[in-house]
């Protein structure tokens, strides 16, 4: 019996960039906003949401993760036929592991970076947590905090429970390889969170000071699924952004910005949401996003995958 077959064998990585400007006062700052690539083959406190947001290290570079057998079907030679996938179902549970925060204003401003054929947003499977490894080599002073609270934003409004595996010295690539077996176990590569420079990320050439996205995959015609993701932060910028009164608020809106497409959020014409390409206050996420968020938080569990 033949195994499923991806769409695409080798997924093709693309990047959209809009101009972000960020303004203080009579001062306007040139930024980029990185929109998500697309692989084809693209806190309040509320007891409700305790361990959503888990800070606790995964298991980390060169620690295999055992993997759960798939869907009742699936064959098991599917592992031999693609030697560049992880086994499927590695972490996936029988149901959502939280849920996402309703959001308190209803809002149709929002866009998502991918659908389905049935009309339903590509997102992570909510049913396994999502590990993320920073590189922070080069994190400027003050930036600590920054991605651990922004995390923590967007695993309330998704309801995605987040799994800290710790740092990584592993460089950004625009075509990053989603199963990195030898560095991450047979385990989809987590998440890569890397504060660099334009040296070492050409993305984030001239005014770029940040992009982001995910990787899908779908068997055949079926529907997609994200199944990994990268966010590379301008620490040379962010670190002359830091250094203003308000820049921590600034940097936490390009952090959520650039978090936000990986999740799968697309940009929005409407000035008041954080998805606009144009920021004027760093107010975080709005009803607009928040909605978004929260439709992506209700993608499908993929034992298959």
């Amino acid at each position: 019996m033949d195994g499923p077959e991806f769409r695409d064998r080798t997924p093709r990585h693309s990047r959209s960039r809009t101009a972000w400007r960020i303004v203080r006062g009579l001062a306007a700052a040139a930024l980029i906003a990185g929109a998500a690539f697309l692989a084809a083959g693209v806190i309040y406190a509320d007891p409700r949401f305790d361990g959503l947001f888990e800070v606790s290290r995964g298991p980390g570079p060169g620690q295999a993760t055992a993997g759960q057998p798939g869907q009742p079907g699936q064959p098991a030679a599917v592992e031999a036929v693609r030697p560049d996938t992880p086994p499927p179902g590695v972490g996936e549970q029988d149901e959502p592991l939280g849920r996402p925060q309703k959001p308190a204003v209803a809002s149709s401003s929002y866009r998502f970076l991918a659908l389905n054929d049935d009309g339903t947003p590509v997102g992570y499977s909510p049913c396994r947590p999502l590990h993320y490894v920073v590189n922070a080599a080069l994190a400027p002073e003050g930036a600590e905090r920054l991605v651990g609270e922004a995390i923590g934003t967007i695993s309330r409004a998704t309801g995605i429970r987040f799994i800290d595996d710790g740092p990584t010295t592993e460089e950004p690539s625009p075509s990053r390889v989603p199963y990195q077996q030898d560095v991450y176990g047979d385990r989809w590569a987590p998440l890569l969170i890397a504060w660099t420079t334009p040296e070492q990320a050409s993305q984030l050439a001239g005014p770029v000071i940040g992009t982001g996205g995910s990787t899908h995959f779908s068997f055949g015609n079926g529907p997609k699924s994200f199944v990994t993701g990268s966010l590379e932060l301008d620490a040379p910028q962010i670190g002359e952004d830091l250094s203003r009164t308000d820049g921590a608020a600034y940097a936490t809106a390009v952090i959520l910005h650039e978090l936000s497409h990986v999740m799968g959020l697309e940009h929005v014409d409407d000035p008041t949401q954080l998805m606009y390409p144009e920021i004027g206050t760093p107010d975080g996420l709005a009803a607009g996003d928040l909605n978004g968020l929260y439709e992506l938080g209700s993608a499908q569990c993929r034992k298959d995958l």
